[in-house]
């Protein structure tokens, strides 16, 4: 049999931006999520509603970004708060800034890219302790945002031209998620943080990229995806509906900081199974995962309806099952190792 020559995956990172919900009435929910709405020209999974982010870019992993801030005397230690573990905040071998830093910096780099928001803190807000994020809307955003979308070791000399240090603080380790292996054009492994604002910022998009925007609660946004109104990949579908477990933004914030301070993330790769009725996607724990969630490039055809393959797994599942690219059901009865919240069904609200 011939080898399977897998895809390279490269790292990423988005940014699960939430914002307090300061209308006069708001919904169960007392915050809303951003997420953008991708043009239909995107080569990555088009017209899908997503958080912010994208693809790693060598300048986030540039050391000159430890010069700026010493300027603030953020030393090593300060840093290394990011992740206890880290031994390092640089790869020596590499001459890079380690993932802790980096991923951030890549998700800051990228929600400011598409939608102009830049999420940092000036020499009065930097010994803030509330768990709040800060922005900026100061200076002229449109300029800079092509400037940095164009070349992203520009993002750096806003930061400079500004005085003001990227928010590294406010972003909490949320979780990981790998594209499944039957994308045979490109891959990634996707770093998720979360961050909380009190107010919600003025979005510049980016018209390249985003089609259109919303903040919106994560309820609505799953059952707009129930009513096939919005399409929300699997990531986005299954960590909205871990935040149906928090109707208030603090509780949430609260959560995602203590959490993220262990630096213990799994990393989720579905593993997709052909049904008679519809695509099943395992995540890691089911009973039926693989071994080797690369084993195969193609779904896996099983013969059986999404019941009956359900039913061939004995005690744990985690997973979803479709029946097109809208209709989801999330299935998982056991808690995770790395002490992450189980999502909750949208339909039962």
């Amino acid at each position: 049999m011939a080898k399977q020559v897998l895809v390279k995956v490269r790292p990423s990172a988005s940014l699960i931006l939430l914002a307090k919900d300061n209308s006069i009435a708001p919904s169960i929910f007392d915050y809303n999520a951003l997420l953008l709405t991708r043009n239909s020209k995107s080569s990555f999974m088009p017209d899908s509603s997503v958080f912010p982010g994208g693809v790693c870019d060598a300048e986030d992993s540039s050391p000159a970004w430890l010069k700026h801030f010493q300027r603030y005397d953020i030393g090593a230690a300060k840093l290394r708060e990011l992740c206890p573990i880290a031994s390092s905040l640089t790869d020596s071998s590499k001459e890079t800034l380690n993932s802790a830093i980096s991923l951030r910096l890549s998700a800051l780099r990228e929600t400011f890219e598409e939608m102009g928001i830049l999420l940092c803190r000036d020499r009065k807000t930097l010994t803030s302790t509330d768990g709040y994020a800060q922005f900026n809307e100061q200076f002229d955003r449109k300029h800079w945002q092509h400037e940095v979308h164009n070349n992203p070791s520009k993002f750096l000399a806003l930061c400079e031209e500004l005085d003001v240090l990227p928010d590294l603080w406010s972003l909490h380790e949320w979780s990981a998620w790998r594209t499944p292996s039957t994308f045979k054009s490109r891959r990634f492994e996707t770093t998720f943080f979360l961050t909380a604002l009190k107010e919600q910022p003025k979005v510049l998009s980016e018209p390249n990229e985003v089609k259109d925007y919303a903040w919106r609660s994560p309820l609505d946004y799953l059952k707009s995806a129930i009513k096939k109104q919005v399409w929300l990949p699997p990531p986005q579908y299954y960590e909205l509906s871990r935040c149906l477990n928090f109707q208030s933004l603090e509780q949430l914030r609260q959560f995602a900081q203590l959490r993220g301070a262990k630096c213990n993330v799994l990393i989720a790769q579905p593993v997709l199974y052909q049904c008679t009725d519809g695509i099943v996607q395992l995540l890691p724990g089911d009973d039926m995962y693989p071994d080797n969630p690369d084993a195969s490039t193609d779904r896996i055809e099983t013969g059986l309806s999404t019941e009956a393959f359900r039913a061939l797994a004995k005690n744990n599942v985690n997973r979803t099952e479709n029946k097109d690219k809208y209709e989801t059901r999330l299935l998982i009865n056991y808690h995770l190792a790395d002490g992450q919240i189980n999502p909750l069904d949208p339909k039962d609200f």
